[in-house]
């Protein structure tokens, strides 16, 4: 099969799933022809992804969300006006995927969650058959319940209602949804919802578990660093390593004998959570589902405004991944006793699953077309 991706650039788990898929689709004797990303100027697409993708790279501008001034929480009513200015970019951005499909004529397109990609279909309707990959679509599946957040100001039927929508934009006349789940869930009554393993990259298979005395930070917006330090000013004595999304900042900024400041490094910083004792992050999926599979306990601090990543660390803490709150209260993970190894074990023989799993599903989707015809 010849196989064109299309990946948001504006969550870097999106882009390692990518990464995954792309060596479980070369090893069952499969081609990537093509690499799109949609981007945005407030992010950067990290140099290791540009280098391991081994494809050939291209971009677009893409919808993204905008923050509040310190950089933290997310501002839905600006978000929505954005769109709209930039609407003339979306035009574009449609013209640039119709020019790559026509170009490469792949067999399929998978998208990692580019809403640009569902609207795409529902106007042209290209007839090539269609992939989407995210753990969103577990929001989609019948017997997914959503949470109740009591921390979470906005009316949550509203904001449910608006991330199901999204998330169906996004894969708007696909073949199949692939649902990425920490946990394994029923099947779904339609064919086109399949409940997945996380798609997590093949470096974390090679690393050596130990559980040195630091704590590892990951942070999406580099706003919340101001509440690391404020909490490192009172706990000087823990030894932190924090990365951030950070263009301005150094590779590495060394403040004190006990908290450095990192630039994103996917190697280091997956050497560093294979050593580290804990994970202290926003509720990013795919991190969460690393630290589980080396079974380093988090502690999850969803984006202020993200309903969505408030859904993401209630359903990982439900799976005992660790830890959710609404502040960055570091001494909550220091008191938390080691994920139990037999979870641990049951959680990595359910992502040793998913290579099979992915190229099964991608090859009937393939398939259906054929037989279609």
């Amino acid at each position: 099969m010849r196989c064109l991706f299309v990946v948001q650039g504006e969550g870097r788990g999106h882009m390692t799933q990518a990464l995954a898929l792309r060596g479980m689709l070369r090893r069952a004797g499969h081609e990537v022809c093509q690499v799109l990303v949609g981007r945005s100027a407030r992010r950067e697409v990290p140099a290791f992804f540009a280098h391991k993708i081994d494809a050939p790279l291209a971009f677009f501008e893409s919808p993204n969300f905008v923050c509040d001034q310190r950089d933290c929480a997310i501002r839905l009513r600006p978000t929505l006006a954005h769109a709209v200015r930039r609407s003339p970019h979306l035009r574009r951005s449609l013209a640039v995927l119709g020019t790559h499909l026509a170009q490469h004529q792949p067999d399929v397109v998978i998208n990692f969650f580019e809403p640009v990609v569902g609207l795409y279909y529902a106007l042209r309707r290209p007839g090539i058959p269609l992939v989407c990959i995210a753990h969103q679509y577990l929001f989609l599946h019948p017997a997914y319940q959503f949470p109740d957040l009591p921390g979470f100001s906005r009316p949550q039927a509203s904001q449910r209602g608006a991330l199901k929508l999204f998330t169906r934009l996004t894969a708007w006349g696909a073949s199949r949804r692939l649902a990425l789940s920490i946990t394994p869930m029923p099947e779904a009554k339609t064919r086109s919802l399949v409940v997945v393993p996380p798609l997590l990259r093949d470096e974390l298979f090679e690393q050596r578990v130990v559980h040195d005395d630091f704590l590892l930070v990951y942070l999406l917006n580099s706003g919340y660093a101001r509440q690391i330090e404020q909490w490192h000013a009172q706990h000087p004595d823990v030894r932190l390593h924090c990365f951030w999304d950070n263009p301005d900042a150094a590779e590495v900024e060394r403040r004190d004998a006990t908290l450095t400041f990192h630039r994103l490094h996917d190697e280091k910083f997956l050497t560093l959570m294979a050593q580290c004792k804990g994970l202290v992050t926003t509720a990013g999926f795919e991190s969460v589902c690393e630290a589980m599979y080396l079974g380093k306990p988090a502690l999850m601090v969803p984006v202020g405004g993200h309903f969505e990543q408030h859904c993401n660390a209630h359903d990982a803490e439900q799976a005992g991944a660790g830890l959710a709150d609404t502040q960055f209260l570091i001494d909550r993970l220091l008191h938390f006793e080691q994920n139990d190894p037999a979870q641990t074990a049951r959680f990595g023989t359910w992502v040793q699953g998913a290579e099979a799993r992915f190229v099964e599903e991608i090859e009937a989707a393939v398939g259906d077309r054929v037989v279609s015809r």
